[in-house]
């Protein structure tokens, strides 16, 4: 148990994070980080593309019975 307690207190325990500031370091990590923004940002917009189809679906079926009605 002592080993185990004298390994916490070393400083060589990596800090929460750390491994993504080595990541940033490499060229190869900003681009695969970059990627993975580029990749969040298209999935917002294609959900934000897929709430405007739906609310023009529901206009559309609307607008489709008033007319019918008339």
């Amino acid at each position: 148990m002592s080993s185990y307690q004298n390994g916490l207190s070393g400083g060589s325990q990596p800090r929460p994070g750390q491994s993504m500031d080595q990541t940033t370091a490499t060229p190869i990590g900003r681009a695969a980080q970059q990627g993975a923004a580029e990749a969040m940002e298209f999935q917002l917009w294609v959900s934000q593309q897929a709430t405007s189809l739906a609310k023009l679906k529901v206009f559309n079926t609307m607008a489709k019975t008033i007319n019918d009605q008339q």
